[in-house]
């Protein structure tokens, strides 16, 4: 079955990106739907002694699906069932957005990375839930929810955003990331500034401790961070969030960078080096005090060898799925 998933893949890379992912996602969920008890069985053959518990959560394995692929939160069952401990959905903001202009994305295919300015289009974060409450009763892993701020909220005003989806989202998620480091919409990374930090977390820790008294739950929250930040910035923000109450960290974002007409997001292998970078800096600081998730650039044994020996917990991987498809978690997860 993996076989024909990643011919269907390379026929679709012929196609514009986003029309590709979109193909690749429904072509997915209908292969699950189809052959569900087969791929199921075969999850749990992947899956079978990798199981590895963090925060009271209980995860698979450790090879998760960072977000940005299914924004809408209509395909964890079939994708997670693929072999992934874990999904990432969104990131979801409190309305509805359509993200930036066309063209908003290029494939960087001799370098197996990938440059997109997105800009978080979803459906908001009511749909975005509603869909994911209906699409993950089939999957066993831990289910994160990626949140944000729509693009016309001031930073000032950001914390409401960012309350708002964490009121929506505490109850279903099995975790949360706060997604304050895109360099796709203008004007986010400044929310990790001295300016805007300490209020953003100080706001979410407050909210979050009331609905852990009033919910009878905890939800661990993750922050992810930018692989752009200096290593002073870095300390303080790990500070912060840590004094906060904050579970972990998702190290790292994409790199901003520019590539035939499009500034935005960098990912895959071009943003490996930088991500590495960026793990050992805040291993150093965490000092094992949080979680870490390692991102970015994540295709081979080797790579999370690396991950492994620079403190990621977790690892999560996106663009080498995106080229590689299936393939690539069976690669990873005898190593895991």
């Amino acid at each position: 079955m993996n076989l024909f998933i990643n011919l269907s893949l390379k026929i679709l890379r012929f196609l514009p990106p986003e029309v590709s992912s979109y193909l690749s996602l429904k072509m997915n969920k209908l292969f699950f739907l189809i052959f569900r008890f087969s791929i199921k069985k075969n999850y749990q053959e992947k899956t079978k002694n990798k199981n590895i518990s963090f925060l009271n959560l209980n995860f698979p394995n450790r090879i998760g699906l960072g977000a940005g692929l299914d924004k809408e939160g209509k395909y964890v069952e079939s994708l997670g069932n693929l072999g992934f401990g874990f999904i990432e959905v969104g990131t979801f903001t409190p309305l509805p957005q359509k993200g930036n202009e066309y063209p908003r994305i290029k494939r960087l295919k001799s370098m197996d990375s990938l440059i997109n300015s997105l800009g978080f289009n979803n459906p908001g974060i009511d749909i975005g839930l509603e869909n994911l409450k209906r699409n993950r009763s089939n999957f066993n892993g831990v289910v994160g929810v990626s949140i944000g701020k729509n693009r016309d909220t001031s930073l000032e005003s950001a914390h409401l955003d960012y309350i708002y989806c964490l009121q929506k989202a505490y109850l279903i998620a099995d975790y949360i990331a706060l997604n304050i480091s895109s360099p796709n919409t203008e004007g986010l990374r400044e929310l990790s500034s001295e300016d805007y930090f300490k209020k953003l977390i100080f706001e979410i820790n407050s909210e979050a401790t009331k609905l852990n008294e009033d919910l009878n739950k905890i939800t661990p929250i993750f922050l992810k961070i930018s692989p752009d930040e200096n290593e002073e910035r870095i300390e303080q923000i790990i500070e912060c969030s840590l004094k906060n109450n904050i579970s972990g960290f998702i190290v790292s974002n994409t790199s901003l960078g520019e590539f035939k007409n499009i500034t935005g997001g960098i990912s895959g292998g071009l943003l490996k080096d930088k991500s590495v970078k960026m793990l050992q800096i805040v291993n150093k600081i965490n000092a094992k005090r949080g979680l870490v998730i390692s991102s970015g650039g994540i295709s081979t044994k080797e790579d999370l060898q690396q991950r492994r020996k620079h403190g990621a917990d977790l690892f999560q991987i996106y663009t080498s799925f995106v080229y590689k498809g299936p393939q690539v978690i069976d690669d990873l997860l005898p190593w895991s």
